[in-house]
């Protein structure tokens, strides 16, 4: 059972992180170019935080297969 559920856990909880993230990037791009950046740099900062955002979902998916703990707290503990 525990080997069917870790991976979806572990998608499930990069999907929510990853959407955390791109809110985030998102408010800073809008953050910069409401604050007066020029818009000839708008693709460069897409770019960027295109990017960033890969290397964090790398960061994400290493650290979670590697450290996830095991799902198998029922069969630890028998009746």
């Amino acid at each position: 059972m525990e080997t069917y559920l870790r991976p979806i856990a572990i998608f499930v909880e990069i999907a929510i992180l990853m959407a955390v993230i791109y809110s985030l990037f998102a408010g800073v791009e809008f953050t910069l170019v409401d604050l007066g950046l020029n818009r000839r740099y708008e693709k460069f900062i897409r770019l960027v935080l295109t990017i960033v955002g890969c290397m964090t979902l790398a960061f994400f998916i290493a650290h979670l297969i590697a450290f996830y703990p095991r799902l198998s707290a029922i069969s630890r503990y028998p009746g």
